[in-house]
């Protein structure tokens, strides 16, 4: 019962367990990747237009709108309590515009008002839906030569956990690879981080 609760948690985080818990569980949990994540994301250049789906607590859009070449900030995520967090917490930001929040369980094509020159997400791969149709959606939504960038733990390293057991969809870098390189991503890369305790991939690929 306690697994299961918690793999709920971590899908879609509710309740004051969710807002209080769970928001500083992924931001401390997830710091390695969001931190690949950002780098993988190359925000270097002076006119930057970044979706991150699936921000949860706000670790990576924290660092996202740090970077100075970074015009605008959209975050999708399925938990109105991460939403509500979220928007408390980067109010200056949503105030001038530079941030736009929305609480959806998928690509929101309306929400996403222009095309982006980057997106990321961390952790969510697991709960999509349709993993062809998310990436294809990705893909619509990015400028030419705009860049996804994925990151998500081993497949060998989740089932020795019971998060399978609970809605966990695994996948390895080459399923991940194959299905980004069938809706037309290119020059597509990835890392591995091997530790035992951090069995993470981050994959990126090209429009």
């Amino acid at each position: 019962m306690i697994s299961k609760f918690l793999a709920s948690q971590l899908r879609q985080p509710s309740g004051w367990f969710g807002k209080q818990i769970i928001s500083r569980v992924l931001n401390r949990d997830n710091a390695a990747m969001n931190k690949l994540a950002l780098r993988m994301l190359n925000l270097e250049s002076a006119d930057e237009h970044v979706l991150e789906l699936g921000f949860g607590g706000g670790y990576l859009l924290k660092n996202i709108l740090k970077k100075p070449g970074v015009k605008t900030v959209s975050g999708i995520d399925i938990s109105p309590e991460m939403v509500d967090f979220c928007r408390k917490r980067f109010a200056s930001d949503i105030e001038i515009g530079k941030l736009k929040l929305k609480c959806s369980s998928k690509v929101d094509k309306d929400f996403c008002d222009h095309k982006f020159t980057k997106i990321c997400t961390v952790n969510t791969i697991y709960f999509w839906s349709d993993v062809k149709q998310t990436l294809t959606q990705l893909h619509q939504i990015l400028e030419e030569k705009g860049s996804l960038v994925i990151c998500f733990n081993c497949k060998g390293f989740l089932q020795k956990t019971t998060l399978p057991k609970h809605g966990f969809e695994v996948y390895d870098n080459e399923e991940v690879k194959y299905l980004m390189h069938d809706v037309g991503f290119k020059n597509i890369k990835w890392i591995m981080n091997s530790e035992p305790k951090e069995q993470f991939i981050c994959i990126a690929g090209e429009k």
